[in-house]
C-alpha cells in the first residue's frame, strides 16, 4: 500500500512539472537517492502516465487553423482578404472537379466523362449519334444521359467552350479511346500545361482542336502538339500572336501531314 501511494505522488509531481512548470518537491524527485528506501529500485515507465495520452487525445489537429487567423486582425489588409477569397474559390473549384473513382467504376470511362462534362456546363456527342447532349436551362438533372453502363458507348465530341475546366479536372477525361473533336474556346483557365496534357492524352485520336480565346496560352503551349498524329484542323483565333507563335504554327503544318491551322496570319502578304 505504501509503495502504491508513493508511486501515485511521484507521477502526480512529474505531471505538474511537465504541464505547469512547477518543480516537484525533493520527496518526489526522479533521483533514486531522494526516494524512500522501498522506492529506490522502483522504475516508472512512460506507460504509467495516462495524463500525457489524455492531453494528446484532446489536442487540436494540426493544419486545421482557419486561414483568416494566420493574419493579425489589426494589420490584415483588403488585399489579403481578397487573396483569401480567391484561394477559397479556387480550392472549391478543384474539389468540384476531383476524380470520383466510384463514378468511373459504375459508368465506365466514356459515360463517366460525359456526366462530368455535361454537369459542368459542357456538351458532348457520342459516336454514331447526331444529337448533342447538354443541360437545358432550368434543369437539375440531364434526362438525356443514362445512369448505367452501356457497352460500346464512346465519346466522340466534347465541347467545353466557356467553361471553367481546370488542369486538375483533366483526370476525368482519361481513357477516351474514340475522341476526335474537342473545343476549348474561351476557357479562361486553359494554359500551356493544360494543352501539354491534352496532346499527351489524345495524341492518336484527336482530329479537331479549337483553343481560340484562351488568353493564358502562349507559343509554348504548341510545343507538345507534334504528338498529334491525326490532327486535321487547329483553330487559334484571338491568341497571342507573335513571330515565335506563327513560326511554330508553320512548323506544325509542316510536321503533321494534312493539318490546317485557322486563325494565324503568317502567310498574309500586305
Amino acid at each position: 500500500m505504501q509503495i502504491r501511494q508513493f508511486r501515485f505522488h511521484i507521477i502526480q509531481a512529474r505531471e505538474l512539472t511537465i504541464i505547469f512548470g512547477i518543480p516537484g518537491s525533493r520527496s518526489f524527485s526522479n533521483s533514486a537517492k531522494d526516494l524512500p528506501e522501498p522506492l529506490k529500485h522502483l522504475k516508472i515507465t512512460e506507460n504509467e502516465y495516462p495524463l500525457n495520452r489524455f492531453f494528446k487525445a484532446i489536442a487540436p489537429r494540426k493544419n486545421r487553423v482557419p486561414e483568416i487567423f494566420k493574419y493579425n486582425p489589426f494589420t490584415i489588409s483588403q488585399q489579403q482578404l481578397n487573396d483569401m477569397k480567391v484561394n477559397s474559390k479556387r480550392n472549391y473549384e478543384i474539389f468540384q472537379q476531383r476524380y470520383v473513382e466510384e463514378r468511373h467504376k459504375i459508368l465506365g470511362s466514356d459515360l463517366a466523362a460525359a456526366h462530368f462534362i455535361v454537369y459542368r456546363g459542357g456538351k458532348i456527342k457520342f459516336r454514331g449519334h447526331e444529337k448533342w447532349i447538354e443541360m437545358k436551362k432550368g434543369e437539375q438533372v440531364c434526362t438525356d444521359l443514362v445512369n448505367t453502363y452501356v457497352p460500346n458507348l464512346y465519346l466522340e465530341c466534347i465541347d467545353l467552350s466557356n467553361t471553367k475546366i481546370r488542369y486538375e479536372g483533366l483526370v476525368n477525361l482519361c481513357n477516351l479511346m474514340k475522341l476526335k473533336w474537342l473545343s476549348l474556346r474561351n476557357c479562361e483557365l486553359v494554359d500551356d500545361w493544360f494543352l501539354d496534357k491534352i496532346s499527351g492524352e489524345f495524341a492518336e485520336t484527336l482530329e479537331y482542336l479549337d483553343i481560340s480565346d484562351c488568353l493564358n496560352v502562349t507559343e509554348n503551349g504548341l510545343n507538345g502538339f507534334y504528338r498529334f498524329h491525326n490532327l486535321k484542323k487547329l483553330v487559334v483565333h484571338n491568341i497571342v500572336h507573335n513571330i515565335s507563335f506563327e513560326f511554330r504554327c508553320f512548323l506544325l503544318e509542316d510536321t503533321i501531314p494534312g493539318l490546317t491551322i485557322e486563325g494565324v496570319k503568317y502567310l498574309d502578304v500586305k
